[in-house]
Order: C-alpha cells, then structure tokens, then sequence
C-alpha cells in the first residue's frame, strides 16, 4: 500500500443474537437513544433504520418470562442485523445498542 494511503474496509452484513430481559413497551422506549434517532420503523417485532445507506434491523420476539422465586423477569430473543456497515462502524452502532440496553448487576 502506498504510503499515505489509508486502507478503507468493505461495507460488511454482521448477524448478532442475543437474549435479553426486556419486555416489548421498555425495549420501544430505549430504541430512540439507542439509535440516536426517531426516524426508525417498527413493523411488528422488527425495527429497521436506515441512515446513509446502512440498515440496521432489530428483531425483538418475546419469550416466556424466568421465574426466579417469587420474582418474573422479562426474556427476548434479540437480533441486530447490520448491512452495508464498515467494521469500525458496525461495531460503534452494536457498541451504542448496548450501552443503552445495559442493565446494572455486574
């Protein structure tokens, strides 16, 4: 590579699962900080945003809670799916899902 050139990573599609305890109504009222926008659609479980030609899509399916004792935590299947982000930026917006989906605990 020539020197002063700067290496330009390829837009990438990354699948990341997870489960989460949340329910359905706290998982929508995060959703706009987590995004950073308002400019999102919500078509059943799914989420989708696209900004600048990258789509991320978040699917939220609700599961049966867990029974801890007398408490009920929520559970959900989560996936993000990221198209047509760079690595750097899939990872910053993965990065910001959490930080505002991170619950305290440990």
């Amino acid at each position: 590579m020539a020197a002063g050139r700067r290496r330009v990573s390829a837009p990438m599609n990354r699948v990341i699962d997870k489960e989460m305890g949340i329910n359905k109504a706290d998982f929508l009222r995060i959703i706009p900080r987590a995004l950073d926008s308002h400019d999102y659609q919500v078509a059943g479980d799914v989420v989708t945003f696209v900004q600048e030609g990258r789509t991320f899509r978040i699917t939220h399916v609700e599961l049966s809670p867990r029974k801890l004792g007398g408490f009920s935590i929520p559970r959900a299947d989560v996936r993000l799916e990221l198209e047509g982000f760079s690595d750097d930026e899939a990872t910053a917006a993965v990065d910001r899902f959490d930080r505002y989906f991170h619950r305290g605990g440990g």
